[in-house]
C-alpha cells in the first residue's frame, strides 16, 4: 500500500493525472492534508486523483510549501502556492482539455483550510505576479472540503493546525476574523462538504459551521454527514461503510452544477 507523506517542500509542484474515463472537461486541484507537518501525497492526493480520473476529471495534486510555527512568510507561501496552481490550470485549460469555468478545488483536513481560503478570498495578493498567467482569475468554480479544519476557534479548531498557521498567540477576535466560516460571502463558490461524526481530529463543528455560513450567504452547498469514518479516510474505499460512496456523491453533485 502506498501511503507516502512529503515534508520539507522547498519548491511547490503539481502532479497532473489526466482523465482516463470519458472526459467531462472539469478539473480538480487536490490539496492533501497532514496538519501542515507533512502532505499526504497518496491517501489524500494520488489515490483520490485516480478515482476522479476514472470519473472523467483532470486532477492536479498540489505539493505545497508548508506553513509552520505561525510564520507569516511560510503561511503566505502556502496561500500563494494554491492561488498560483489554480491560475496555472485555468491559463492552460485548453492544453489540459478542460473548460476554464469548470475548475474546482478539493481540500482534505488542513488542506481544506487552504481550499476554503482560496474560495473565500481568491483575489488576495499572496505573491507578486511573475507572468501573464497571474492575470487569470484564481477563483475556483466549485469547492469540496473533506473532513475539514476550517475554524480557528477554541473547542472547534485542530490546535496543531492552528499553531502551524498562526502561532499560539491569537486573540479570540483574531480567531474569529481568520476562521474560514466567517469569511464566506455570496461570491464563495458552490461547496460540497463531507464529514464523519466520529472524527476525533477535526470536530464536525468545522463542517457544520461552514454549512451554516454558506446557507446564510445563499451559496449552493451540499453536506454529507456519515456516522462512521473517523478522520483521514481518503477515498473511503477501504472502509466498507457508507462513507466509501462520497466520491460518487461528489461527482453527481459536480455534474448537477453544469445542468443548472
Amino acid at each position: 500500500i502506498n501511503n507516502r507523506a512529503v515534508t520539507h517542500v522547498d519548491a511547490p509542484q503539481m502532479i497532473y493525472v489526466p482523465a482516463t474515463g470519458k472526459n467531462n472537461h472539469a478539473a480538480v486541484l487536490i490539496i492533501p492534508g497532514g496538519g501542515f507537518s507533512y502532505i499526504m501525497k497518496d491517501l489524500e492526493g494520488l489515490d483520490v486523483a485516480n478515482v476522479l480520473s476514472q470519473q472523467g476529471y483532470a486532477s492536479f495534486v498540489l505539493i505545497y510549501r508548508l506553513p509552520h510555527d505561525g510564520s507569516a512568510q511560510y503561511r503566505q507561501q502556502a496561500f500563494a502556492d494554491t492561488q498560483r496552481a489554480l491560475r496555472l490550470i485555468r491559463a492552460n485549460a485548453q492544453q489540459y482539455q478542460v473548460a476554464p469555468d469548470r475548475i474546482g478545488v478539493m481540500g482534505f483536513s488542513a488542506g481544506a483550510f487552504l481550499a476554503a481560503n482560496l474560495s473565500n478570498t481568491p483575489d488576495e495578493a499572496n505573491y507578486q505576479a511573475v507572468d501573464a498567467q497571474d492575470k487569470v482569475s484564481a477563483r475556483p468554480d466549485f469547492s469540496a472540503l473533506i473532513y475539514p479544519v476550517l475554524s480557528l476557534k477554541q473547542g472547534v479548531t485542530h490546535p496543531g493546525t492552528r499553531t502551524a498557521l498562526y502561532g499560539k498567540d491569537l486573540s479570540a477576535q483574531q480567531m474569529a476574523q481568520l476562521s474560514q466560516e466567517d469569511r464566506v460571502s455570496a461570491h464563495t463558490p458552490p461547496t460540497f462538504l463531507v464529514q464523519a461524526l466520529n472524527d476525533g481530529t477535526a470536530s464536525p463543528q468545522n463542517a457544520l459551521g461552514m454549512f451554516s455560513a454558506l446557507r446564510q450567504n445563499k451559496v449552493n452547498v451540499e453536506l454529507h454527514l456519515f456516522q462512521q469514518g473517523g478522520h483521514g479516510f481518503g477515498t473511503g474505499q477501504k472502509q466498507h461503510l457508507p462513507v466509501q460512496n462520497w466520491l460518487t456523491l461528489f461527482h453527481a453533485w459536480q455534474s448537477s452544477l453544469v445542468k443548472r
